[in-house]
């Protein structure tokens, strides 16, 4: 069992990375229903369960109500840490890879993390392919997520061309990571066998 499953139910999982592992931002219910995946009666469970309890801070703007961290709770910073480290991969990596792109092209998460079978000392494994994607720039945008999340991150990158010719190896190290779970975090596809890389991004 991971740290999410023994600390959070399902619904739990999908609302606190937005909420509490980004407790800076606000969000408007349909905004959070499109985040988290979760139906409008199960978000709205969740989020008045939340709010009831103090944890959660409501208030209206307008004709619609925002939703975000209530920073004067007593366990605030203890359920932003738990958070962070057990759910807040996901949304912090896609935040800090976001402006890499189109140079990066796709990005996966996998090892432990992805499989849900981490701890807290396990580290954090991302894949990224791109076109001119310098390390340096990628660690650049991580360091600042290992810090929020407390675990050493290990990307590793390839260009296009090097994915495609590692994919065409049956025993690559590539395709050892797709044989096992993954999560996409840059780019529309979900298969690795999906993702074309014709194009060039712009100069």
């Amino acid at each position: 069992m991971s740290i999410a499953e023994a600390f959070f139910s399902e619904s739990q999982s999908r609302v606190y990375p937005w909420l509490f592992g980004q407790p800076e931002r606000s969000y408007h219910l349909s905004e959070l229903r499109r985040l988290t995946g979760l139906g409008s009666a199960s978000l709205q469970r969740e989020l008045n369960r939340l709010t009831d309890a103090g944890l959660v801070h409501s208030e209206r703007v307008g004709n619609l109500r925002r939703f975000s961290a209530n920073p004067q709770s007593p366990v605030f910073a203890e359920l932003v840490a738990l958070t962070r480290k057990a759910l807040g991969a996901v949304p912090l990596l896609r935040d800090a890879l976001m402006p890499l792109t189109p140079h990066l092209q796709a990005a996966w998460l996998y090892g432990s993390v992805a499989r849900q079978t981490d701890t807290a000392q396990s580290d954090i494994d991302v894949m990224l392919v791109g076109t001119d994607l310098l390390l340096g720039d990628v660690l650049e945008r991580l360091v600042p997520v290992e810090a929020l999340l407390g675990r050493k991150i290990n990307p590793s990158c390839y260009t296009p061309q090097e994915f495609e010719r590692r994919r065409a190896e049956p025993d690559s190290f590539v395709n050892r990571v797709f044989s096992q779970p993954t999560v996409a975090l840059i780019g529309d596809a979900h298969e690795p066998g999906a993702v074309h890389f014709g194009a060039q991004p712009d100069r």
